[in-house]
């Protein structure tokens, strides 16, 4: 296990916005809690955290302080973590992988659960959780900007904890990146497609019926796509609870106990705007289990791609520029 201790100029990489090592936000705030590169999903496992990245390696985060040590490597891409039962679930470009968490979040008994997943170009970041019924829920990107999937490519899907049992319970996706569940619903985010505008489609947030048909690539929200405009949908579209700026790139979220059962979505920033938008945290509000309304509730964490909630009420942000993991102690 391989302690990670940042190069040289390794905070460039965050010049798009300011990684913070403290940062006031009203009566709560903001630490460095550990350093890790390329952060990306975070899973609360115990007094662990565990932390994938865009690299190869999966590291684990003591959460009452200390370094970020690799714990596992030799991935392309382990974007996606969970843990449940004891054991951790990484989800990669390529493959599921499961291993066995041991004292101090060491790992062992390593095993693919999982070798088939479908390419998704450069949409292959996979988000991965564990759901009420216990079974893994993982996202399989679309493979492009606008263009008709194949196969399993714009899906969610869930199986079961040791590889077997997949079914699509949704499709129509461009890319999903982050997913939770309130009162048993599952609700995901979607990224919008990129070159119609700075201003359309919007990225979506998106309550889950089983099956459903969500629209890409013939819709973004409820807004035709380019080339798609006279197309006939093969089902009848499901269309978000909510919409987000457009291009704000809404990854990770997370219903907080500690935020009275609303939800915290990290909006990764837009590249292809001509006035960027997102790099913040967004606070989505509830009522009678519906969205109503999203507020900044943090900025300057670079650029945010997954938040959790730690076991005393704190909540985690992982920053992929900064390669940071801050927390907000309230």
């Amino acid at each position: 296990m391989d302690v990670f201790s940042p190069k040289a100029g390794f905070l460039a990489l965050a010049s798009v916005a300011a990684v913070a090592s403290s940062v006031a936000l009203g009566p709560a705030r903001a630490e460095l809690l550990a350093r890790v590169p390329a952060a990306r999903e975070m899973a609360v496992c115990g007094d662990i955290l565990f932390v994938g990245t865009k690299g190869s390696s999966v590291y684990a985060v003591p959460l009452a302080g200390g370094r970020a040590r690799r714990v596992a490597s030799g991935f392309s891409a382990p974007n996606g973590v969970a843990c449940s039962r004891g054991r951790l679930f990484v989800a990669s470009r390529d493959r599921i992988t499961a291993f066995d968490i041991g004292p101090q979040g060491a790992l062992s008994g390593r095993r693919d659960i999982r070798r088939d997943l479908p390419s998704s170009g450069g949409h292959s970041l996979r988000y991965i959780a564990v759901g009420p019924d216990s079974r893994l829920y993982v996202s399989l990107g679309s493979p492009c900007n606008i263009c008709l999937p194949r196969g399993l490519q714009g899906t969610i899907v869930s199986l079961n904890q040791n590889g077997s049992g997949l079914r699509r319970v949704a499709w129509g996706v461009r890319n999903s990146v982050g997913f939770d569940w309130r009162g048993g619903t599952m609700f995901f985010t979607d990224n919008g497609a990129d070159r119609m505008g700075d201003d359309i489609p919007p990225d979506e947030l998106n309550a889950l019926r089983p099956g459903g048909f969500y629209g890409f690539p013939y819709f973004g929200g409820r807004i035709p796509l380019k080339g798609f405009e006279d197309a006939s949908p093969p089902a009848r579209q499901i269309p978000p609870v909510f919409n987000f700026q457009a291009h704000v790139a809404a990854l990770g979220i997370h219903f907080f106990r500690s935020l009275g059962g609303d939800a915290l979505v990290a909006e990764h920033g837009s590249w292809d705007r001509s006035v960027p938008v997102g790099y913040q945290v967004v606070r989505v509000r509830f009522q009678g289990g519906r969205p109503v309304s999203a507020t900044i509730f943090l900025r300057n964490v670079g650029r945010p791609v997954d938040v959790k909630e730690a076991p005393d009420g704190s909540i985690l942000v992982s920053d992929d520029a900064g390669g940071a993991i801050h927390v907000f102690r309230r």
